[in-house]
């Protein structure tokens, strides 16, 4: 049986259950308050162009080679940190 000690009351107590036997509060708090924080962040994503639906067909094209030139960019500075970090030792 896995034991975990309760972070409110200091007593030890069955780590499989979700509140403790002696205080009733919740087992674990920071960590799966810590948790519940990471989930709610959104990621961002690349900030790259949008290319709106309702556009012609040459402003699409045009944007979609822009965000092409982008994804390049993007990936020439990251292989240039990429590479500035590992000779730093």
């Amino acid at each position: 049986m896995k034991e975990t000690k309760c972070e409110h009351c200091g007593f030890w107590t069955n780590g499989k259950l979700d509140n403790c036997n002696y205080c009733g509060k919740r087992l674990n708090d920071r960590h799966l308050n810590e948790i519940e924080e990471r989930e709610s962040i959104e990621l961002k994503g690349l900030p790259l162009l949008k290319v709106p639906e309702e556009a012609p067909f040459y402003t699409k094209g045009f944007l979609y080679v822009l965000r092409f030139i982008q994804l390049i960019f993007l990936s020439i500075i990251s292989m240039v940190a990429a590479m500035a970090s590992s000779t730093v030792h």
